[in-house]
């Protein structure tokens, strides 16, 4: 199981040396959108999948899940009726 981290819009601009006005340009999203994303980043999962995609394109990433860190979580593992009546 999988959960979505932070976004890492921030560094990869940063890599690929573009500003978020050029990345505005090339996606049709405002720069006051990315600037949200990119600032936003404890709040999980606030890009959608159309601008994921669309981003992740102009930025010419394998995936639109490098996008977001992705952290491997252990399975919640349900507690018996036992367990539970102990608490």
């Amino acid at each position: 199981m999988y959960e979505v981290g932070k976004c890492r819009l921030r560094e990869i601009l940063k890599s690929k040396r573009m500003s978020q006005v050029r990345l505005a340009e090339l996606t049709g999203y405002s720069k006051q959108q990315i600037n949200n994303w990119i600032n936003r980043q404890h709040k999980v999962g606030v890009m959608g999948l159309e601008a994921l995609r669309t981003i992740a394109e102009a930025l010419n990433l394998d995936s639109p899940y490098e996008l977001y860190e992705m952290k491997k979580v252990p399975p919640k593992v349900p507690r018996s009726p036992e367990e539970a009546a102990s608490d």
